[in-house]
């Protein structure tokens, strides 16, 4: 009896499921994809799935079904992309804005990674204040104190024995974004409650347990209210420097006098936090700026903390590129703690390399909100339907042979003298708004240490994996050397 109600359900369950995605089948029908089974679809295609194998597993499936196809998971259907013409038509569409990153709702909230199609652009520009030029300016130069402070801790590891550099890169980065963003150096508490979440979340990601909110909030009830006590922490010191903003303001406007618990410190860069403070947008609450300061801080100190580790073992890696960046430094120094970064055009073309070859954001997602009509020269002319998620894989398309000549080989000079085109800053209207910042923060910190120390290509070769972001699960080992 229990057997036959069982069938019966999963019969039921399945028919309801068929009719309700079937107009979505008929759309599709032009693209390939795994056997789908009914109500379950292609789940054996996740199961095993795991941060370590995700690159195997993701090259054999595209291998297979193409670099553009479709993958049924019980009721939502996935769309696998590592295919440069259909992913620059879906990235420079003006409608299809929406990411659907459902993982970190939780703590980026209404962010600009998340936020809805109407607010974006509204949200894009005041976050592009933050870079203007004088700002830029000033934020580059911040970006050299800090890279300065790194040297001492680099020279007490100048051994040549092997370390992994992440270990002192990463809390140099962390700092510096959170000055950026809300214009104070974060507290030992904030730090580490940043740091703590971010690895949290890595470990969630592509675990079955956290699938989906419902099989999260049931099988993880520890790791949750860990959770929510961090994002608590995090949000808490956010909401005490917005009251502070606030007292300064209003003695600064209207000669009130304000009883801050501690003053601001003074700083000679505008802050995100300040710019969007005095937006004075009234739709924007503390809630939402809140949400912009946790979106930057995440996205900051993870993507560039792990594009710097790349490029550092990228350069140990190849004698030649480190030679060349070398004498380009020496060609353009201003003193022993300056170089004019914008001339810097060889240590600019690594880190594109860096970035094309290790793109610490591996997968760009939309969820399509509406029907997306598109041209292809392989699989034709149609349309993607709502409710579509798709997953345009950077780490598979960047290294596609017909695009790139020698694709695996760590190559700079091919950024130099052609348009060789990078998506690992996104493009169209949701490119990322720091790009060119980013670049200049890379270049601060790379001039002083492969000026001042050798980069010893001694340790472990990388072994990718992904956990959020592009990492390696040994660690970025390297050693240094001092030079005279």
């Amino acid at each position: 009896m229990i057997l036959t109600t069982t069938f019966l359900c999963f019969c039921l369950a399945s028919a309801f499921n068929y009719f309700r995605t079937r107009r979505q089948r008929l759309l599709i029908k032009n693209l390939k994809g795994p056997i789908t089974w009914p109500l379950m679809g292609s789940i054996q295609k996740l199961l095993f799935l795991n941060p370590k194998n995700f690159f195997k597993q993701s090259k054999d499936y595209l291998t297979k079904f193409g670099l553009f196809s479709r993958c049924w998971i019980f009721h939502r259907l996935f769309i696998p992309v590592a295919d440069l013409e259909l992913t620059r038509q879906l990235l420079e569409n003006e409608t299809s804005l929406e990411t659907g990153c459902e993982l970190m709702k939780d703590w980026l909230k209404d962010g600009i990674l998340m936020c809805q199609q109407d607010k974006w652009q509204h949200r894009h520009g005041l976050i592009s204040r933050l870079f203007i030029n004088e700002n830029m300016e000033r934020l580059t130069d911040l970006c050299r104190q800090e890279a300065e402070a790194l040297l001492p801790k680099l020279s007490e590891r100048a051994d040549e024995e092997v370390f992994d550099i992440r270990e002192i890169i990463s809390p140099s980065i962390l700092n510096l974004i959170v000055r950026v963003t809300c214009g104070v150096s974060p507290s030992d508490n904030y730090a580490k409650a940043l740091n703590d979440l971010t690895e949290l979340y890595r470990k969630r990601f592509l675990s079955l347990q956290s699938a989906n909110r419902f099989n999260y909030w049931l099988s993880c009830p520890f790791m949750r209210r860990r959770q929510n006590k961090l994002i608590k922490i995090l949000n808490q010191e956010h909401k005490d420097l917005i009251s502070r903003h606030r007292q300064e303001q209003l003695k600064k406007v209207n000669g009130l006098e304000g009883n801050p618990s501690e003053p601001l410190p003074q700083i000679w860069h505008e802050s995100l936090l300040r710019i969007l403070l005095e937006s004075q947008d009234p739709q924007l609450t503390d809630e939402e700026i809140c949400a912009e300061l946790n979106t930057c801080n995440y996205f900051g100190y993870m993507l560039c903390s792990a594009a710097l580790c790349f490029a550092l073992v990228s350069i140990a890696r190849n004698p030649t590129v480190q030679q060349g960046s070398q004498e380009e430094l020496q060609k353009c120094k201003i003193d022993h703690k300056k170089w004019q970064l914008e001339k810097l055009s060889y240590l600019e073309a690594v880190l594109q390399e860096t970035l094309r070859l290790y793109p610490p954001q591996v997968i760009l997602q939309r969820q399509l909100k509406e029907d997306f009509p598109y041209t292809h020269s392989v699989v034709g002319d149609a349309v993607l339907p709502h409710g579509a998620e798709i997953y345009v894989n950077l780490h598979e398309m960047q290294r596609i042979e017909n695009r790139y000549p020698t694709p695996n080989n760590f190559q700079p000079d091919r950024f130099l003298n052609n348009s060789t085109e990078l998506l690992s800053f996104g493009m169209g209207p949701r490119s990322c708004p720091a790009k060119k910042f980013t670049f200049n923060l890379l270049k601060a910190f790379l001039a002083p240490l492969v000026t001042n120390f050798e980069l010893l290509p001694y340790g472990n070769e990388l072994r990718l994996s992904l956990r959020l972001v592009l990492g390696s699960s040994n660690g970025f080992q390297l050693a240094l050397k001092e030079r005279k």
